[in-house]
C-alpha cells in the first residue's frame, strides 16, 4: 500500500514538473493567437462605431498571451503556480467598465490562454465560437447616443409646459437640477434624443416666452 502511494506520488510530481517541448509551447502560442482572432473580430462585430474601443481590442489579444505565457510557466512548476495563485488573489481590477460585456471578453481572454496552455484545443474553439454567437446575437442595434445636459434659464414661463416639451421630444430624461429665484429660474436636464430632434427641442422651448437661454451641453466621459 505504501509502495504504491509512493509511485503514485512520483508520478504526480513527474507530470507537474515535466516541461512542454519547444514545438508544443509554439503550438500553442500559435492556437492562442488564432483563438484571440476569433475574439476581436467578435468584439468588433459585437460594437457599434461609438462603443468600438481599438486600445481595447489591443489589450484582449495581449491579455490572452500573457495568460497562456504564464500558464506555460506555472504548469510546469508545483512552488510557481502555489506563488503566482497567492499572487493573483490580491490583483484588484480598477478600470471602469462602460460595458458590461466587456468583462466576459476580459474573461474570454483569459480562458484562451488556459485553454491553449493545457492544449484543450477542442474546448477553446467550441467555446470561442459559443462566445462569438452570444456577443454578436446581443448587439445594441443602432447608434446610441450619450446623454446630454439640457440647461434652461428664464425669468417668467410656465415650468409644467416646458417639462411637457422635454418629455414629448426625448427619448429619456431626468430632472438633475431646478433653481428657482423671485425673478429667475433654472433647471438641469439630463436627456438622451436624436440628433435631428436637437434643434426642434430647443426651438420649441424658445416658442413659450420667457425664456433667457437654453443649453444642451455633452457631458465629459471618464
Amino acid at each position: 500500500m505504501e509502495h504504491q502511494f509512493e509511485e503514485n506520488m512520483e508520478q504526480l510530481l513527474q507530470v507537474i514538473g515535466g516541461r512542454p517541448g519547444m514545438d508544443i509551447i509554439l503550438r500553442n502560442m500559435i492556437l492562442a493567437l488564432v483563438f484571440a482572432g476569433i475574439m476581436l473580430i467578435t468584439y468588433r462585430l459585437a460594437n457599434t462605431k461609438t462603443s468600438y474601443q481599438p486600445k481595447f481590442a489591443v489589450t484582449l489579444a495581449s491579455l490572452a498571451l500573457i495568460s497562456t505565457i504564464l500558464m506555460e510557466l506555472i504548469q510546469s512548476n508545483l512552488a510557481l503556480s502555489l506563488g503566482m495563485l497567492g499572487s493573483l488573489s490580491i490583483v484588484r481590477f480598477r478600470t471602469n467598465i462602460r460595458d458590461p460585456r466587456d468583462i466576459g471578453f476580459i474573461f474570454w481572454s483569459m480562458a484562451i490562454g488556459i485553454a491553449a496552455a493545457t492544449q484543450s484545443y477542442f474546448i477553446g474553439i467550441v467555446g470561442s465560437v459559443a462566445l462569438a454567437v452570444i456577443m454578436i446575437v446581443t448587439r445594441r442595434h443602432g447608434e446610441e447616443r450619450n446623454a446630454m445636459l439640457l440647461v434652461i434659464r428664464g425669468s417668467n414661463s410656465d415650468l409644467d409646459k416646458i417639462q411637457g416639451i422635454v418629455n414629448g421630444m426625448t427619448e429619456y430624461n431626468t430632472m438633475k437640477a431646478k433653481n428657482i429665484l423671485s425673478d429667475s429660474f433654472e433647471i438641469v436636464y439630463e436627456v438622451r434624443c436624436h440628433e435631428k430632434e436637437e434643434n426642434n427641442v430647443i426651438g420649441e422651448i424658445f416658442e413659450l416666452g420667457g425664456i433667457d437661454s437654453v443649453n444642451l451641453l455633452a457631458q465629459n466621459l471618464v
